[in-house]
Order: C-alpha cells, then structure tokens, then sequence
C-alpha cells in the first residue's frame, strides 16, 4: 500500500459546466429516446433468462418464454427507471479519502481490460497472463494518484477457468485499498462467491450496502440481447447493493445499423432494458450506464474502436 501520505491517493476530477460538450441537440436526444421507446416496445430485447423472463412478466411486460423476447410498456420502463438512485458511491477498502462519489460533481479514471496477454516486464515477450500479474498491477494502481479504482488490466489465465473471476478479485482486494471493480463475472454461482467476498471485505450483508467495496459492469450483446450469466450475475449482485452497470458495444455497420444515431437506439434499449430489470427486482439498486459505439470495418470485420475513422 502506498505509504507516502504528501502525495493524494487519488485524484477526482471536478466537472465544471464549461467542460461539458453538447453534441446532440435536445431535439436529437428527444428523438433517440422516442426511437429507443417503440423498439422495446415493438420489438423487443432477447433475454436468454427464465428467471429474468419471469420477472418481467410479473411486472407486465409481454413476454414470449419460447422466443425469450420481452417487449416493455413505456410506462414500466420510466416508472421502474424513475426508481434508480441519482447519487451512490464506489466504496474503498478502509480509507473514506479513497470513496468515489457519483453525484455528477466529479469524474474519475481507473483501469480496465482484462486482456488475456500481457507484455513481460522482465523479458519484454508477449506471453499469456497470469494471476501474479493481476497482483503487480493492482499494486501499481494503488500507487498511482491517477487511478481511482482498479478492474483487473488482464485476466488470471493461470488458474482454473470457472474460477478466474474470484481470484482476480482476491488479487485486486489484497493489493489495493482502492475500489474494485469486476466485468469477468461469468454467471450466477460464481457472482454469489463474489458476494461473499465483498461482504468479509466490508464487515457484513449491512455494511456492504452502506459501503460497497466492489462493483461490477456487465456487457449487453448487439443487436438487442442480454448474456444469461452476466444479467443473472446483475441481479446476484442487486440483490446485496453493490452497483452494477452495463454496457454495449455496438459495432456500426455489423453488429448495429451504419449510422451513429440507430446504433444509439440500439445501445440506448439494451442498456436501459437491463436496468429496467434490475430496478423492476430490486427498487432503488445502484445502476450506472455505459456505451461505447465502435465502427465494424467493412474490409476485415474488425471493430474499430478510438480511432479517426470512428468519426
């Protein structure tokens, strides 16, 4: 653990109104919305889950348990997003100075990856990853001012596959005070041992709510799916109040339609038809929202992400 106490642990960013960029006009965003509305409501999102298939049902949603398509009402989704909470935090360890509040005053960096190689630090060769790996890199985020929480850069490849998700968990709640973050978490059981964890980090089911020291985000699959071991996985973790976000990655052209505003539709219903679930479940669950579009490139398949050719 860091130990030098004239250096910050972390360094928040303050959002500042100047800083924000508005590209969509309010119109644009009324009229993704709208869009995002009648496909939930017409079409529908696949979620290969009976027990989130039931859920929704009870609810009032309709739901085909054959085709596992759910189409949603407008008015359960808004009620049951209306339910979200507006501000939360991502708790540390111990040190209250390393809590990431989420209140829209502040933004903060992490890691992120879970890659499968990594370059040796000693040999400088490409090579498999390994769970040490996992450790010396959440060792070198809780000294970095500039990471405010750690999510495993690569993945324990060394270790058997159901259980990966645990021990990067174990490596990162050893090595760092700081926040951790999940995205590996592959289905329900292992989610519960996950659980587990956090509550012995935090003190107790109680404690964890009041002060979660893990959460984890969870991928949407494009066009319009939801993964089985990742939304039963969201719901394990709502169910003890550690926040739980979700992503999609729409590849434009491939995996979505080639413009920027239908991939947005489509992003847009994955993601919030998922926190339509989890606060149809658990009323007042922390939840956050996560979307990053790339461009499928039409020579390769590829999914180009971050590059000029993006835009």
């Amino acid at each position: 653990m860091c130990e030098n106490d004239s250096l910050p642990r972390i360094t928040p960013i303050k959002v500042r109104p100047e800083m924000r960029i508005k590209i969509l006009s309010d119109e644009d965003v009324e009229k993704i919305h709208q869009a995002t509305l009648n496909v939930l409501e017409e079409v529908g999102v696949k979620f290969p889950s009976e027990k989130a298939l039931k859920i929704f049902a009870e609810a009032g949603a309709k739901v085909d348990f054959k085709s596992q398509i759910v189409k949603i009402p407008s008015d359960l989704l808004m009620n049951s997003l209306s339910k979200a909470p507006r501000s939360y935090i991502f708790a540390s360890r111990e040190d209250r100075n390393l809590d990431l509040y989420f209140d829209g005053t502040k933004t903060y960096f992490g890691t992120d990856g879970t890659g499968t190689a990594t370059i040796d630090l000693e040999t400088r060769q490409r090579r498999t990853s390994t769970k040490k790996d996992v450790e010396m890199m959440a060792i070198i985020s809780d000294y970095l001012p500039s990471i405010s929480f750690y999510c495993a850069l690569v993945s324990a490849q060394d270790v058997p596959s159901k259980v990966i998700p645990l021990h990067e968990l174990e490596a990162g709640f050893i090595n760092t005070e700081k926040h951790i973050q999940t995205e590996t978490t592959e289905d329900e059981r292992v989610a519960r041992y996950a659980v587990e964890m956090a509550k012995t980090i935090a003190g107790g089911s109680e404690a964890l709510k009041k002060r979660p020291v893990l959460d984890c985000f969870v991928c949407t699959i494009a066009p319009l799916r939801q993964d089985k071991g990742g939304i039963e996985s969201a719901l394990v973790f709502a169910e003890a109040g550690i926040p739980v976000g979700f992503m999609a990655m729409p590849s434009l052209g491939i995996t979505a339609p080639a413009s920027m505003a239908s991939a947005m539709v489509i992003g847009n219903a994955e993601i919030i038809s998922a926190m339509c679930l989890i606060q149809i479940a658990y009323p007042g669950a922390p939840v956050y929202y996560s979307f990053i579009p790339g461009v499928g490139n039409p020579y390769t398949g590829g999914f180009v992400l971050g590059a000029p050719q993006k835009t």
